[in-house]
């Protein structure tokens, strides 16, 4: 490995570590919002749960720099969404606001709402479609009137849009903060954690049937492994002979200082026909903001997918870019007007082609089990596909439709 890299989910030759050896019915190895969910939902089914993970607390990497929130509508990936997600949507809105509630943090919980804006009569219109489609899954959307507008959102300027649809029940928070609680919340539960464990190889997965991980702190046994690592559970099931097709790609987003005008209470903006598809949401009395580049991506957004950075590595250019760019809608938010940037977090969210995740057991290895590929999602399905995954450990059998999320489709020939 390069001289210098920090500590990380490793897949190479063994670092000489202490023989030291522990056991637990079930290890998962990351600490972000999968693999906190997930060791949850298997305490909660009475599992002795261990969670390795590389570096020295949880949540630091894409789950550290998410967007935090949460809501049963999306303007980017409904067509590939359906009646499965939107039930998990809903799941993870219920099970942040009851975490909220019980863990005794600030993880910066609003149930603020989100409104999406349209910016161009087409695109508007072509909106209806999909807005309808979520109407029949029970989402609440109103079509915001100038009227409402000025009581839900007084922070645009209404007039300047060409439509606005609002869904109350949505949530934010900040997602690093609220599954770094999750964890300690598991902790006192019994869930033992150790950090700085740099998994070094899959114990068994050669002969067919996992028996546990190597790390650089020893080895830790268990017939039953699940790998929620983010953009390293690729390379990690390439040395298995598994592949992912999951396509890992920096984000990046940033922080202004407080700014006047800026309400606790304000709704999570989306400007969904905007080729940046900005989003902008409170955070500390100012703006986190982010947004999309137009494609091809820029050479900054991409990663070495065999042997990913970590998030201290990854370059803010993105985020750089979209301080620019916001300001093509400063008419609408005139707040971006004073929006510059105060810090800048990055992260790498996996994408698949269809925009569905991976979580299954792995075919060819016994007991290995995957929960990746978040698609810029993770925060609000992790909650659903955490208990989807405590259920197929545990049981072998799902609520979900397992073949949905199967392994298997992601392999390339």
């Amino acid at each position: 490995m390069p001289a210098g890299l920090a500590p990380g989910p490793r897949v190479g030759p063994s670092s000489g570590a202490a023989p030291v050896t522990m056991g637990a019915d079930v290890i998962v190895v990351g600490a972000g919002a999968f693999g906190c969910n997930a060791a949850w939902h298997l305490r909660r089914r009475g599992l002795e749960v261990l969670v390795v993970e590389a570096v020295d607390r949880p949540a630091t990497q894409a789950t550290g720099a998410a967007a935090g929130f949460v809501a049963q509508f999306s303007s980017v990936h409904h067509s590939e969404w359906g009646e499965v997600e939107w039930g998990m949507q809903r799941y993870g809105i219920g099970f942040y606001a009851d975490l909220a509630g019980r863990c005794g943090r600030d993880i910066g919980f609003c149930p603020c709402g989100i409104a999406y804006i349209y910016q161009s009569r087409e695109g508007w219109e072509r909106a209806q479609v999909a807005i309808e489609a979520a109407r029949a899954l029970e989402t609440q959307l109103e079509a915001l009137t100038a009227g409402r507008a000025s009581e839900v959102v007084p922070e645009i300027r209404f007039e300047r849009t060409a439509g606005t649809v609002f869904d109350p029940t949505a949530i934010r928070l900040r997602a690093g903060d609220a599954i770094a609680a999750l964890a300690a919340e598991v902790a006192l539960q019994g869930v033992r954690f150790e950090y700085g464990a740099a998994v070094e190889a899959l114990l068994g997965a050669g002969e067919g049937r996992i028996r546990g991980v190597q790390t650089s702190r020893g080895d830790f046994v268990s017939s039953r492994v699940l790998l929620a690592t983010g953009a390293w559970t690729r390379p990690l099931l390439a040395r298995v002979g598994v592949q992912l097709a999951a396509e890992p790609v920096v984000v990046a987003r940033y922080t202004t200082r407080p700014l006047a005008g800026i309400r606790r209470q304000m709704p999570m903006l989306m400007f969904s026909d905007s080729e940046h598809r900005f989003w902008i949401r409170a955070e500390r009395g100012g703006l986190l903001i982010g947004g999309a580049d137009p494609k091809p991506l820029p050479d900054d957004r991409r990663v070495d997918a065999a042997l990913p950075p970590f998030v201290h590595q990854l370059p803010g250019d993105h985020a750089i870019r979209m301080r620019e760019n916001v300001r093509k809608v400063e008419d609408i938010l005139p707040a971006l007007k004073e929006a510059d940037i105060d810090e800048i977090k990055a992260g790498m969210p996996c994408y698949t082609d269809d925009r569905l995740f991976a979580a299954s057991a792995v075919a060819d290895v016994e007991g290995l089990y995957v929960l990746a590929a978040c698609n810029e999602a993770g925060i609000t399905h992790g909650p659903a596909l955490g208990r989807h995954m405590a259920e197929l450990i545990t049981d072998g059998e799902t609520e979900l439709d397992g073949s949905r999320y199967d392994l298997a489709r992601l392999s390339r020939g």
